[in-house]
């Protein structure tokens, strides 16, 4: 590793060069196969496209144009679709082509780490490994939160790795901007790396001309946590410091709290329910948990998840092992320079601690976590991508050793992995061309290491050159391409459009009813963002016959996104929507929807077994509103997107004089109990009472 100036690929042989180009090629071609029809999830999908017609919208997160509600989550990771859709139209290809460029930039950042820790080899094996992990194939072909969160963390360990090897501050506050960018992607996930970067800084010394102290070192590490919790919580503060009058409901919490969404209902609430005061309870049904992921700690090993990203697991402790062993070496005795000289400096041993301790914190989080999606497992792509990289390197090295037992360390390498293969691929249902073809290529690497095991260098007085060097080149090349063959050939699934995941839950593999694998058809543009049925399309044109789509007002109100999603994503307009994303949010109370009703709202759609105390509900039977019979009540709609969830509604219009007339399916207001019809008396209002105050 140069301390004097970190390497650069512009600075490389124009073969590394031009085989990164093809490894970002590949990785084009394979995220992008499918960018049409990929879609995301309708509620993310709605709000993107509110985003992208509202400024206001944009910086506040919010679910609908009005800007009425936020969503449930810190919307930093919606921000590249918002400015895609602005930029080429509305479709799900727009939707996704932000994260195909996240990745690219993920597999750079792999690809310059690995060059400056142990030379452009293990900066092109990184790049393959971070190309071919199977769940970035799926997560940067999809519009996910997961996208943004990877790429950020993989600059900021890019930048920290500069800071460490050169001494300089820029650097090292990019690194912490770069968590803070994380951190609006997926908030406190992106936490998982400021452990290994504050030990990382705290234990690198080095400086232009000399080394840095111990109370220099502890300034930089605090000058990096200041900013990376700076610029992770700007965004929360702004919001909770903006009048409640001036900016969206916040959802995930009970009092508008911006603080209990982010550290209540999408973090401490997630290990244990009601930790943090008003934050919405959170109900382990409410999304789908992947199969196979019983809540046990090995779940990460585990075929179903192991299978998207844990290919690389044996060549990554490889490198942690083998480099833990020179270090304490290195302590004793200044032992000579392995692993192709990624220990041989200070910020070289540092960063293999770094990448160490970031794995191991994110493993040991998702480990004893709830895993709802797939794409979850994808934070600790980058470590094992990278460190793999380096057992590669080391593994190399090892072969070209005169000790048979240093030659022999490669072997058992290439046996465990093959092993780790054969129990991915088969727990996994992975095709059996694709298997095959893996495996062929993993039985050479092992004859390979045989060979290399009883083969004893010749002494070389200095240095290698001729037919030996290049010799030594395609065994390195080799080795580093069977490296990749398993995770390579099961991310050939996602060239299936049926294997390929999707915005609710990417992953690569086997989907239930699909058996036989075969290459789709390229589908690079277009594509529709979201489902529109007929019904809600009539839905639409009833309220232009109703409210004229009048300037300033919205298209109607009512108590589930599921709903509003559809309106949004396909037209646009604004409709209000109660209860957030877990149907249970106060966005509005009643008296404040009666409010709306006296300033011209005009229709309201219920969904049919609400609640009684829903607040849309009881603002519809408080006076003045008739179901229109024309609006096919209790109409049955199947959202593809969201399985075996059937839609009715109930359309009420309002502003008209006497009381409200209509039948309804209401729940009880305590309880999920049967549902029961509800006829509302016909009862005129009391002479002066305004119907706000009802």
């Amino acid at each position: 590793m140069d301390t004097r100036r970190p390497a650069r690929w512009a600075d490389q042989h124009p073969a590394a060069r031009v085989a990164l180009l093809l490894v970002l090629t590949g990785s084009t071609l394979l995220l992008g196969w499918n960018l049409a029809r990929g879609g995301d999830a309708p509620f993310y999908a709605a709000a993107a496209r509110s985003m992208s017609g509202s400024w206001h919208a944009l910086w506040s997160g919010s679910f609908d144009p009005s800007g009425t509600v936020t969503l449930d989550k810190l919307s930093g990771f919606l921000v590249p679709q918002a400015l895609s859709i602005r930029l080429f139209g509305d479709s799900t290809s727009a939707l996704a082509l932000p994260q195909v460029v996240e990745g690219l930039v993920t597999v750079w950042a792999c690809s310059v780490v690995g060059l400056r820790w142990a030379g452009a080899g293990t900066g092109l094996v990184a790049a393959l490994a971070a190309a071919s992990t199977p769940i970035f194939v799926s997560v940067f072909a999809h519009p996910m939160e997961d996208a943004l969160l990877t790429v950020a963390l993989a600059v900021a360990l890019l930048c920290w790795q500069r800071a460490a090897i050169t001494g300089t501050w820029w650097p090292l506050v990019l690194a912490g901007v770069a968590v803070g960018v994380g951190f609006q992607a997926k908030m406190l996930q992106a936490w998982f790396v400021l452990p290994a970067l504050l030990l990382g800084t705290l234990l690198a010394d080095a400086r232009p001309g000399g080394r840095w102290g111990v109370w220099v070192r502890l300034g930089r590490t605090a000058v990096l946590g200041a900013v990376a919790v700076g610029a992770s919580l700007v965004w929360v503060v702004w919001l909770a410091r903006t009048p409640v009058g001036a900016r969206p409901y916040v959802d995930g919490s009970t009092d508008d709290d911006p603080w209990a969404m982010v550290f209540g209902y999408n973090g401490l609430d997630r290990f244990r329910p009601g930790t943090f005061p008003g934050s919405v309870a959170v109900h382990p049904s409410a999304t789908p948990a992947p199969s196979g992921d019983p809540g046990r700690l090995t779940k990460l090993l585990e075929p179903h998840l192991g299978s998207q990203v844990s290919w690389l697991l044996p060549a990554a402790l490889f490198a942690v092992l083998v480099g833990a062993v020179v270090l304490c070496a290195r302590r004793r005795d200044r032992a000579a320079p392995v692993l192709g000289g990624a220990l041989d400096t200070r910020a070289g041993a540092v960063t293999l601690v770094v990448v160490t301790v970031w794995l191991a914190t994110a493993a040991a989080v998702l480990s004893v976590a709830r895993i709802p999606h797939t794409a979850y497992v994808a934070a600790v792509g980058v470590q094992l991508a990278v460190l793999a990289a380096v057992g590669w390197c080391g593994a190399v090295g090892l072969a070209r050793s005169r000790s048979a037992w240093l030659r022999a360390l490669p072997l058992v390498l290439a046996v465990g992995q093959e092993a780790w293969w054969l129990f991915l691929a088969h727990g996994a249902g992975e095709p059996t061309v694709l298997a095959h073809a893996a495996h062929a290529v993993a039985n050479a690497t092992v004859v390979a290491a045989v060979v290399a095991l009883l083969w004893r260098p010749r002494d070389a007085v200095g240095g290698v050159s001729g037919p030996r060097r290049a010799s030594r080149a395609v065994i390195a090349t080799a080795t580093g391409l069977a490296l990749v063959a398993g995770p390579a050939a099961f991310s050939m699934q996602a060239l299936d459009a049926a294997r390929d995941g999707s915005g609710l839950d990417a992953s690569v593999g086997r989907t239930v009813g699909v058996e036989r694998y075969h290459v789709s058809a390229p589908d690079w543009r277009g594509g529709e963002p979201a489902t529109y049925p007929a019904a809600v399309r009539q839905l639409v044109g009833l309220a232009g016959r109703i409210d004229g789509h009048r300037p300033g007002t919205p298209l109607f109100l009512t108590d589930a996104w599921r709903l509003s999603s559809l309106v949004v994503s396909a037209t646009g307009l604004p409709v209000l929507t109660d209860g957030g994303f877990s149907g249970t949010v106060p966005v509005f109370t009643t008296r404040q929807i009666r409010e709306r009703i006296d300033h011209g709202l005009r229709m309201l759609v219920s969904i049919s077994g609400a609640r009684a105390d829903d607040p849309v509900l009881r603002a519809a039977l408080a006076g003045g509103c008739r179901t229109v019979p024309d609006a096919r009540p209790g109409h049955h709609v199947v959202l593809s997107t969201w399985p075996a969830d059937d839609l009715q509604w109930t359309v009420w219009r309002c502003g008209l004089p006497g009381p409200s007339t209509g039948r309804v399916l209401v729940r009880p207001a305590h309880g999920d109990g049967p549902v029961r019809a509800w006829v509302r008396p016909a009862r005129a209002p009391r002479a002066g009472t305004s119907a706000a105050a009802r």
